[in-house]
C-alpha cells in the first residue's frame, strides 16, 4: 500500500486530503485570475491623503471615477483564504496532539498557532476592509454633484463627509495587525524548530546558496519597506516587523529545500519550505502594492489582488505537509527514523 493512500484516524485518506488541497488551490487560482478586474463604479471617494490630491477642507482629497472590485468577488477571496487556513490549521494542530509525530510536535504547534492567528487577523481585516470601502463610497457619492451645489449646500455636504471620514476605521493598521504580528512569532518559531537540532549536512556550496537567497530577500524587503515605502509611524514599524519575519521564513525555507531535496520521507519538509517561500512573496507583494498605490488616481491597493493567491498556496502547502507527516509517522516502519 502506498503511503498516499493510508487512511487517517478520521477515515479520510491522506491521498484524498492532498488532492482536495490541490483542487482548492487550483480553483482559487482560476477565481483570482478570471474575476479580479475592478468592474464596480465609477465612484467618487474622499481620501485622507494630505497634500497629494486636490484638497477639500485642507485635509481630504476628492477622487473621482474610482473603479472597485465587486463585493461578491472580494467575499469569494476571503472564503478561499479562510477554508485554506482552517484546513491547514486543523491538520497542523492534529500533528501537535499526536504522540506519534516523528518530526517533533513543537514544529506543528508553532505552525498551527501561526496559521490560526493569521486566520483570526484575516477575518478582522476582511470585516474592516468591507466596512471601509463601503463607507468610502457612501460618503463620496453625494460629493459627485458638489460643484453644482449652492454655497450653503456645498458647505453642509462637505462638513458631513469630513466628519464621517474622521470616524472611519482603516483596515491597516488596525487591531488585525496584533494577530498578524503574533503569526510571525509563531511561524518563525515553528519553522525554526524544523531545522534546529537536525543533522542538515549541507555542503559549503549549499550554505552559500542560503546566504545568497538571504541577501536577496533582505535586499527586496529593504527596497519595498524603505525605498518604495512612504509610510511612517505605526505602519512603518509593522512593515519592518513583517519584513523581518518574511526574511526569516525565506531563509529557513531555503534550508529545508536544500537539506531535504530527495526521498519520499522528506516530502513534508519540502512542502514546508515551499510554503515559506510562497508566504514571503505574497507578503512582499502586499507591502509593495500598499506602498506604491496612488489614491489620487483611484489606483490604491484593493483587496483581491491575484498575488493574494500565494497566501492560499502557502496555507495549502502547510496543510499538505502536515497530512503527509502525520501519515508517515503513523506507519510502524518509520519509527526507526526518529532522532
Amino acid at each position: 500500500m502506498s503511503r498516499a493512500k493510508s487512511p487517517s484516524p478520521s477515515g479520510i485518506s491522506t491521498q484524498a486530503i492532498v488532492w482536495a488541497a490541490i483542487g482548492w488551490a487550483a480553483l482559487a487560482l482560476m477565481f483570482y485570475l478570471f474575476f479580479n478586474t475592478p468592474t464596480d463604479g465609477p465612484y467618487t471617494i474622499l481620501t485622507t491623503a494630505k497634500n497629494e490630491c486636490a484638497n477639500l477642507a485642507k485635509t481630504f482629497g476628492l477622487v473621482p471615477d474610482v473603479m472597485v472590485r465587486p463585493s461578491w468577488y472580494r467575499l469569494g477571496t476571503y472564503i478561499f483564504q479562510t477554508v485554506a487556513i482552517a484546513f491547514s490549521g486543523i491538520l497542523c494542530m492534529r500533528n501537535w496532539r499526536s504522540p506519534k509525530i516523528i518530526s517533533g510536535r513543537n514544529v506543528w504547534l508553532g505552525l498551527g498557532l501561526g496559521i490560526i492567528t493569521w486566520g483570526i487577523g484575516n477575518l478582522i481585516f476582511g470585516y474592516l476592509d468591507f466596512q471601509y470601502q463601503s463607507k468610502l463610497i457612501e460618503i463620496g457619492e453625494p460629493l459627485k454633484q458638489i460643484v453644482q451645489m449652492s454655497e450653503g449646500s456645498r458647505k453642509k455636504v462637505l462638513e458631513t463627509a469630513v466628519n464621517a471620514m474622521k470616524n472611519l476605521v482603516e483596515p491597516f493598521p488596525s487591531i488585525a495587525d496584533i494577530f498578524f504580528t503574533a503569526t510571525y512569532v509563531f511561524l518563525s518559531w515553528g519553522m525554526a524548530m524544523s531545522v534546529i537540532g537536525r543533522r542538515l549536512n549541507l555542503y559549503p556550496k549549499q550554505w552559500g546558496i542560503v546566504g545568497v537567497v538571504g541577501l536577496v530577500g533582505i535586499g527586496l524587503a529593504s527596497y519595498v519597506t524603505f525605498v518604495v515605502g512612504v509610510s511612517s509611524g505605526t505602519s512603518k514599524i509593522l512593515y519592518i516587523i513583517y519584513a523581518l519575519g518574511d526574511i526569516w521564513l525565506l531563509i529557513v525555507a531555503t534550508i529545508l529545500l536544500l537539506a531535504f531535496w530527495g526521498g519520499k520521507a522528506a516530502q513534508s519538509w519540502r512542502l514546508l519550505g515551499s510554503a515559506g517561500i510562497a508566504m514571503f512573496f505574497s507578503d512582499l507583494w502586499f507591502n509593495y502594492s500598499n506602498n506604491v498605490g496612488d489614491i489620487c488616481t483611484g489606483k490604491s491597493y484593493q483587496s483581491g489582488s491575484p498575488a493574494e493567491f500565494f497566501w492560499i498556496l502557502a496555507f495549502t502547502l502547510w496543510g499538505m505537509a502536515a497530512a503527509l507527516e502525520f501519515d508517515l509517522s503513523s506507519r510502524p516502519t518509520t519509527r526507526s527514523r526518529r532522532g
